[in-house]
């Protein structure tokens, strides 16, 4: 029986900015905000070898809904030029607990 409660999932990293040049990444919850300006190595790696999606960051579209997703403090307008945005293949709704506690949480 899983004990792992919905709005637990909904706060583990779903999305990553990640500037492939230096390896640093900020991590997304469920709604897009903000869990951590430093997502760990491993938080990284996990999220490239599960990417779901790897696009680059829209800058211009990003400027429509600012509130959403925002840049980290060190995501200066160069920075965000190169960032990716990685959305991570996460276990289906029904995954055992043990699954979804595979993602790091930072």
């Amino acid at each position: 029986m899983n004990k792992f409660s919905q709005s637990a999932k909904a706060q583990l990293p779903y999305t990553l900015l990640l500037d492939a040049e230096t390896g640093r990444a900020a991590a997304y919850n469920s709604t897009n905000q903000l869990i951590t300006a430093q997502a760990s190595k491993e938080l990284v790696a996990f999220a490239l070898a599960n990417a779901r999606q790897n696009l680059a960051f829209d800058v211009a579209g990003h400027a429509a809904t600012p509130n959403r997703r925002p840049p980290p403090a060190w995501a200066t307008a160069e920075v965000q030029e190169r960032l990716r945005l990685i959305w991570i293949q996460l276990p289906s709704s029904d995954a055992s607990d043990s699954e979804w506690l595979e993602i790091p949480a930072k």
